[in-house]
């Protein structure tokens, strides 16, 4: 299982980024190797400044019990129908100017995890096994998926995803490795010194990740530092795979929300201001006109990457 001991994380060295010509379509090839802070996160995880991350590692590249908890649909660009949007969260959605100390946010508003019995599997490992579609047979069978089974069908989903072609302005990557996501944020962000936030519920957290109504705290909107963003998005998959990208026009907040019974959430949500090239539909099921700058809070397993403060 994939858990997030510590929410807020830096990752420093003494080198500059290394740049890297990465590709939207995930499909296309492997990152190239680049030494990193956490290069033996494999068999640890990486402790920086006194500060650990503690994330799920596997040994093998066997396939877990994964579990999905609740489907998180990047729909503003994906191959998404409206049924599927309406079945996703739209509670998660909402403007910045509702961005405030004690604005209340959507009735029925929840931060669930994703996934639940993935784990990440080290980088050597990760980079052996194909990521592409038209490999399908052969991952499946290398993860130890059982072709007819339910957790086949998701791998054939975020496959099929990830091999979309990139909205006006994204970068994307498919990061099958931690080090491979530390180093993609790296070299996006233009800096060695990055941080990570991700969701955290204190308190009654089986009733957190249900519906709840929950209204921002005073002093509890607080902005990340930077202009540019990294978001990335916790898939479906045997081992622990994330889909990142960074767009243009999106900043990132951590916001304290307290729920009706007390449960306190430190929530990463971001905004986007240029979502003019999001699918009609996205802004039909929300409410809003088309082109509309749009912010969303992010699942508990999910996370958001920003320069160092």
């Amino acid at each position: 299982m994939v858990s997030y001991a510590l929410r807020l994380v830096q990752l420093s060295s003494r080198k500059k980024p290394t740049r890297h010509k990465w590709v939207s379509k995930c499909k296309e090839g492997p990152l190239a190797q680049e030494e990193a802070d956490i290069s033996e996160a494999s068999k640890r995880a990486p402790r920086v400044k006194g500060l650990a991350l503690a994330t799920g590692f596997a040994q093998d590249a066997k396939g877990g019990n994964v579990t999905v908890i609740k489907e998180y649909i990047p729909v503003y660009y994906a191959d998404a129908t409206e049924l599927g949007f309406q079945m996703s969260d739209v509670n998660i959605f909402f403007l910045e100017k509702d961005l405030h100390p004690g604005a209340k946010m959507s009735p029925g508003l929840s931060f669930s995890r994703t996934l639940s019995g993935a784990a990440f599997i080290p980088r050597a490992q990760a980079d052996a096994i194909p990521f592409a579609s038209d490999k399908l047979p052969e991952i499946l069978h290398r993860l130890n998926v059982l072709p007819d089974s339910e957790l086949a069908k998701e791998v054939k989903k975020t496959l099929r995803v990830y091999e979309l072609a990139a909205f006006m302005g994204e970068h994307k990557y498919c990061a099958t490795s931690l080090e491979s996501m530390v180093d993609f944020v790296k070299t996006e962000l233009e800096t060695d010194d990055v941080r990570a936030m991700a969701t955290t519920v204190h308190g009654n957290k089986k009733q957190a990740a249900q519906n709840e109504e929950f209204t921002v705290a005073p002093s509890g909107v607080r902005r990340a530092p930077g202009t540019k963003v990294v978001a990335c998005h916790l898939q479906a998959y045997p081992h622990t795979v994330y889909y990142c990208h960074l767009t243009m026009g999106t900043k990132a907040f951590l916001v304290t929300l307290i729920g009706r019974d007390g449960t306190t959430v430190e929530a990463v949500a971001g905004c986007h201001y240029d979502p003019s090239s999001w699918k009609p539909l996205f802004f039909k099921a929300v409410g809003v006109k088309r082109g509309t700058p749009v912010c969303h809070f992010l699942p508990q397993d999910h996370l958001i990457w920003t320069p160092a403060p």
